[in-house]
């Protein structure tokens, strides 16, 4: 309980003095660095409950999902053909730099096209925890560092690069419908433990935001309205588990493993900036911030915490998100599993 209190108090502490000091996003990267720094280069021992995590997770879905009003989601069809296209790419270009990576550092080409396809952490080391050739280790290092590159770099780019005006987003009220909030209630725990059940990712940040934007467009009615402290809180848990989350990562990176990982994740950074920069001229009622935050290869939370924090369009940006995990979950992943694992017979791998 001890270990707990102080990891708290330090992650709270560390999200106060970023804010303090205006740095970006500071109730994530707050905790997040200060807990990888310290768990990463001294003996102090951290603790952190993955109940939290997932309260965190639960609370940021319903912040998420509360924008998808019934406009929002009737919008989401209309924006299905650029979705495909920039999923395409984006997982298209993932295993062209696997197959780069495997060159690079001789990896298997299990490990090198799982580690390279932004399909979450947990997602990819399950996938491949089913793979024998694929190293598991490599994987999750390969998983962990663009998490880590993608939540330090991408938002730093949308603030130097592009912004939004005050007021161009339509701000909707907010209305309490009883009925409505305890048909939610039901339907969340409903679709929350049947994900579960099923065992598919992500099912803590995923079915609160189904929930909202089923309800919400079928009532019309906005059933939630997240304070700051609420949000500022949801983001200290996600933060203080991802710092946790990378602890130990150093000590098993090589300079030519570490080095091609951070070119396999740069070079990917840069081309969602170009695909963004593609879609933006083509669409002019578009802008690059939600454009390159809808293609950038880091997680849902990751990202909607960045768009929340720089005037994004949330809903558009989820959904694209959100597109991209199905896609990869229930396309790309498992033919690339099953493609490895054909090559592996036959190699006698």
């Amino acid at each position: 309980m001890y270990i707990f209190l102080r990891t708290a108090l330090i992650a709270a502490l560390a999200g106060w003095l970023f804010e303090t000091l205006g740095i970006f996003l500071p109730w994530l990267l707050g905790p997040m660095f200060t807990i990888l720094m310290i768990s990463q280069f001294t003996s102090l021992k951290l603790f952190w409950p993955k109940s939290l995590r997932t309260a965190g997770l639960i609370l940021l879905g319903v912040q998420i999902g509360s924008s998808f009003t019934r406009d929002a989601v009737l919008l989401m069809w209309l924006d299905l053909p650029y979705m495909a296209f920039m999923t395409i790419s984006v997982v298209s270009l993932s295993i062209v730099l696997g197959l780069l990576f495997k060159r690079m550092v001789n990896e298997s080409l299990a490990t090198s096209l799982l580690g390279s396809i932004p399909g979450g952490l947990a997602q990819m080391v399950v996938i491949a925890e089913d793979i024998p050739s694929a190293n598991l280790t490599v994987v999750t290092m390969m998983q962990t560092i663009r998490i880590f590159m993608v939540v330090t770099i991408v938002p730093f780019l949308t603030v130097f690069l592009t912004g939004r005006e005050q007021g161009e987003l339509t701000v909707q009220a907010f209305t309490f419908s009883p009925v409505a909030v305890f048909v939610g209630l039901l339907v969340g725990v409903i679709l929350y433990f049947g994900m579960k059940r099923v065992g598919f990712p992500a099912a803590e940040i995923l079915a609160p935001i189904l929930t909202l934007a089923i309800v919400q467009t079928v009532t019309g009615e906005i059933l939630i309205d997240i304070p700051y402290w609420l949000t500022a809180f949801a983001q200290i848990c996600i933060g203080a588990s991802l710092g946790l989350q990378m602890e130990g990562i150093g000590d098993k990176l090589t300079v030519r493993l570490g080095a091609a990982i951070v070119l396999n994740n740069v070079l990917l950074i840069s081309f969602t900036a170009f695909i963004a920069y593609l879609l933006a001229k083509w669409l002019p009622d578009y802008i690059f911030l939600d454009f390159f935050l809808s293609a950038a290869p880091g997680g849902i939370a990751e990202m909607a915490i960045t768009a929340l924090a720089t005037g994004g369009d949330v809903a558009l940006i989820t959904s694209f998100q959100l597109f991209r995990l199905f896609f990869i979950l229930l396309v790309a992943s498992p033919i690339v599993a099953y493609i490895v694992k054909k090559l592996d017979a036959k190699s006698g791998a």
